[in-house]
């Protein structure tokens, strides 16, 4: 199964439950790159919700594809969401905090998270860009049809200042190609990225 018959069968699950309730959730990641017409592949397909809920309540609406328990731990890459523990929940490394949850369908990793970043951390306020899985992309998500559906989405805009800022050059770059070729919204831009990444984003549209 590829990655679009995966999410196909994610959504034919949880798009009308989430709806109806209200939960709100976006498209993130590579498959968010793709929808919007990047020429990547994705290798796994990333859901956000916006509060640590919809994540409870995404794993509910997985129960078919959750095995009764799984004896990997939660860090290893294997891991996955059983009834007997359905979700990853405590802080990382950096101080980010996760309520996690993982699937593999036909071999296809599934992914939701909620993040809560530490307090005081930099903002696009402080001119430090936009995060793609941060609290602030929710105003800005974009939308696109897919299979019957219409998926909210990560803007590239805010994808960019993100790939730039894990040094995913090559992800940029097919951001930029496509700006060049269809462009973007300037202030989204303007804002999303943060002052490095906004000299770098110049250099890479110089050379199209």
């Amino acid at each position: 199964m590829d990655w679009r018959s995966a999410l196909e069968t994610v959504l034919q699950v949880v798009s009308e439950p989430l709806a109806r309730e209200r939960a709100r959730w976006a498209v993130v990641g590579s498959v968010a790159s793709a929808l919007q017409g990047c020429p990547v592949q994705p290798g796994d397909i990333d859901f956000l919700a916006l509060e640590p809920a919809g994540v409870y309540r995404f794993a509910e609406l997985m129960a078919a594809y959750t095995p009764a328990r799984w004896d990997e731990p939660v860090d290893a890459p294997g891991w996955r969401s059983s009834a007997e523990k359905p979700l990853s929940v405590g802080p990382d490394d950096y101080g980010f905090f996760w309520h996690f949850a993982r699937w593999f369908i036909d071999g296809v990793k599934v992914e939701i998270a909620h993040i809560a970043p530490p307090e005081h951390l930099p903002t696009s306020a402080d001119a430090a860009g936009i995060w793609e899985a941060g609290p602030e992309i929710w105003p800005h998500l974009r939308q696109v049809a897919f299979a019957g559906y219409s998926l909210p989405v990560a803007p590239l805009e805010i994808q960019l200042q993100t790939n730039l800022q894990r040094g995913l050059a090559e992800r940029a770059q097919q951001i930029v190609d496509l700006f060049a070729r269809q462009g973007y919204d300037a202030a989204l831009l303007q804002r999303s990225l943060s002052a490095a990444n906004r000299e770098a984003f110049e250099r890479m549209l110089e050379r199209e």
